[in-house]
């Protein structure tokens, strides 16, 4: 082989090993996007499902929230209900029963306040029945 050939065919050995190597690094660089897309799957995945868990929480802390809220406005109406009772001049039939419906007004008010209570406490009970999942990490944090 002439010297001249020689170095052409060295040239194309040259290049075709370089073609080579970069193939094998496309080919590296390409796995390590795929897995770096499944990972990001697994992550989008996870946040979905702690986004929904908490929404759920919140929703249920809010229900609980506003039945506490209804309980304290029946509370203030039954004292309100109460006062207007005991303020009530007993002479006549008409008051004493004016005053007797007040206090029956007021006890309705009083229980229906127990029961908000009571639903309120379940609502927040019911949190501790969420299945646990994972929890949020630090970004960062892989352990």
């Amino acid at each position: 082989m002439d010297p001249v050939t020689q170095d052409g065919y060295a040239g194309e050995v040259a290049v075709n090993d370089r073609e080579a190597a970069l193939d094998g690094r496309e080919r590296v660089a390409d796995a390590q996007d795929r897995a770096a897309d499944d990972r990001d799957d697994v992550a989008a995945k996870r946040e979905s499902g702690l986004d929904q868990r908490e929404a759920v929480v919140q929703a249920l802390l809010a229900a609980a929230d506003e039945r506490d809220r209804r309980a304290e406005e029946r509370d203030r109406r039954a004292e309100q209900r109460d006062r207007a009772a005991e303020r009530r001049a007993l002479t006549s039939r008409e008051e004493y029963e004016a005053a007797a419906f007040d206090r029956g007004l007021s006890a309705v008010d009083r229980f229906n306040s127990g029961v908000d209570r009571d639903h309120g406490a379940g609502d927040r009970a019911e949190l501790m029945g969420l299945p646990r999942g994972p929890l949020r990490r630090p970004l960062g944090d892989h352990a």
